[in-house]
């Protein structure tokens, strides 16, 4: 294995993720429509919760969308090249069931995991700290749903419903946006260890996901977690609100 041009291929990834990440959907889409920026305006934050509570929520609704598909473009992309293109004798990526089989990993490629993934992560940080809008983005939230909802219809749907029912218990968007990803990232590892344990047979692999393309293994997950440490990090001060109730609750949902 060449460990430097793995190296290369990860940092790749992750540049493409962070140019597709850096488009400010909801900067552009407020300046253009309303000739508003929503950093001036309610929590200052360039993301779908903020442009729903300054422009209502089909314009919120509209920009979480678009976010979700900046992961997906830059997603697709590294797996299309990676996997498809052909390199020297054949493609640099292992197919999915070759990892199954592998525990994630086989040395016998030219790059021996499913690096595309680390595209999520610069999509994360381009979306938080915009190239294209002087560093100053969202909190990742769409982003990470974007990644979990290209990988599993599974982790797409059990989380989405934990999100909705803390919404209503709670009316706090942010404890919601706080709690779900870590949960969801503990679903992804008890799958990832029970696939790599044979717990659940290679066979069986593809029942939560959508085929054999995207692989759900120790990086994915190792990759949600990262992305779940992003999401933190940016709700720092919503966390401290929290604690002190102050935080602003939602009013729309009964």
């Amino acid at each position: 294995m060449n460990i430097l041009i793995n190296i290369l291929a990860a940092l790749f990834c992750t540049v493409i993720g962070y140019l597709f990440g850096s488009i400010p959907t909801a900067i552009w889409l407020g300046k253009s429509l309303f000739n508003q920026d929503p950093r001036d305006y309610g929590s200052h934050n360039a993301g779908g919760t903020n442009a729903g509570r300054i422009w209502g929520k089909k314009i919120g609704l509209l920009v979480i969308v678009l976010d979700m598909i900046k992961a997906a473009i830059s997603l697709w992309i590294c797996w299309v090249l990676f996997t498809l293109v052909p390199f020297v004798d054949g493609q640099a990526l292992s197919p999915t069931i070759d990892l199954v089989n592998n525990f994630g990993i086989n040395t016998a490629f030219i790059i021996p995991w499913p690096v595309y993934w680390f595209a999520t992560i610069g999509c994360m940080v381009g979306h938080c700290w915009p190239l294209f809008a002087q560093f100053k983005g969202g909190k990742g939230v769409s982003v990470f749903a974007g990644t979990v909802l290209l990988a599993s219809w599974m982790l797409a749907i059990l989380p989405c419903m934990i999100y909705f029912l803390i919404l209503k218990l709670t009316k706090y968007v942010s404890l919601a946006s706080i709690i779900t990803p870590i949960i969801t990232t503990l679903i992804s590892w008890v799958w990832a260890i029970l696939v790599m344990t044979k717990v659940i047979p290679p066979s069986l692999y593809f029942l939560p996901t959508y085929g054999w393309a995207l692989i759900l293994s120790w990086v994915f997950s190792t990759v949600l977690t990262i992305e779940s440490v992003f999401v933190l990090f940016r709700h720092s001060e919503n966390i401290k609100r929290l604690k002190k109730g102050t935080e602003r609750k939602i009013s729309w949902m009964k």
